[in-house]
């Protein structure tokens, strides 16, 4: 730490530069440790001794042992609890093949998996007490997996076990950090993918009902041709594949209906076309 760190750090602890170290009180030496851990102008730790699995190795390896529908990495900048550098990292992937309703979540720690006492983990603690998955719209049951990665120089685990991670305020924060990005983008994909099967639902109904009003409007108005409905629709393959088996059928029977001459039949034609209608 330089001369000028060190004097902006004094200057927020609250505590003299002039200040000779004997002199401090036992209040002065809390206030600094506390100040120690909210000071925001100290150097990031040099992640270059960390070990991270990279966002491209845990993307692909999500990619190949999942195959999910979504997936997403994040990997936070280094930080530091008690003077030890750490990384976390965290991949989500959400519906596929092999993912089943509910959370699954998989810890890893410089690299080895995490595999008993899950439920005392930093990492469990986090996604089911920390993170209000409503807020990103995500089911209740969806099928989703977390992976979360702590690379550091001393992982602090619990127990000499080494199967579970202690809560330490510094990873806790980086981990919802890391998870509430991810959610975010999963958030952003499940609100196209609503969009897009409201869309595909709508133009579901468009395509089977407009031909048949179509071709109703066109026989009470007495013309042999359809009126042209597939700009409603965007012209998609579906309309268009719809449009044309219902010309070839009309072509099929003959065409249309012969134009009524007098009033009566006009009236008798189009109240046997409703009866038709009515009974599809």
């Amino acid at each position: 730490v330089g001369e000028i760190t060190a004097k902006k750090f004094l200057e927020f602890a609250g505590i003299s530069p002039r200040l000779a170290p004997k002199r401090l009180s036992n209040e002065q030496i809390v206030a600094m440790v506390g100040a120690l851990q909210n000071f925001q102008e100290f150097l990031q730790p040099d992640a270059s001794v960390l070990s991270p699995v990279g966002e491209e190795i845990l993307q692909a390896g999500i990619t190949k042992e999942l195959q999910p529908e979504f997936s997403a990495v994040v990997a936070r900048p280094p930080s530091s609890y008690s003077g030890f550098p750490f990384l976390v990292e965290v991949g989500m992937a959400y519906g596929g093949k092999v993912l089943q309703p509910g959370l699954k979540l998989f810890r890893f720690a410089n690299r080895i998996p995490l595999l008993y006492d899950e439920s005392s983990d930093v990492s469990f603690k986090v996604m089911n007490e920390e993170i209000d998955w409503r807020r990103y719209h995500v089911p209740q049951e969806a099928p989703l997996g977390v992976i979360t990665h702590i690379a550091s120089t001393k992982i602090p685990y619990k127990t000499v076990g080494k199967e579970y991670i202690a809560d330490r305020p510094e990873i806790e924060k980086e981990l919802r950090n890391a998870t509430r990005e991810a959610l975010r983008r999963l958030s952003i994909y499940l609100s196209r993918k609503g969009s897009m099967e409201a869309v595909q639902r709508k133009m579901n109904i468009y395509g089977r009902y407009l031909p048949l009003i179509a071709r109703f409007s066109a026989d009470l108005a007495g013309l042999k041709k359809l009126p042209d409905y597939k700009k409603l629709m965007g012209k998609t393959k579906e309309v268009e594949g719809e449009v044309e088996g219902e010309m070839t059928e009309a072509e099929a029977v003959g065409g249309a209906e012969p134009e009524p001459q007098t009033a009566k039949e006009k009236k008798e034609i189009e109240q046997k076309k409703i009866e038709e209608y009515s009974g599809e």
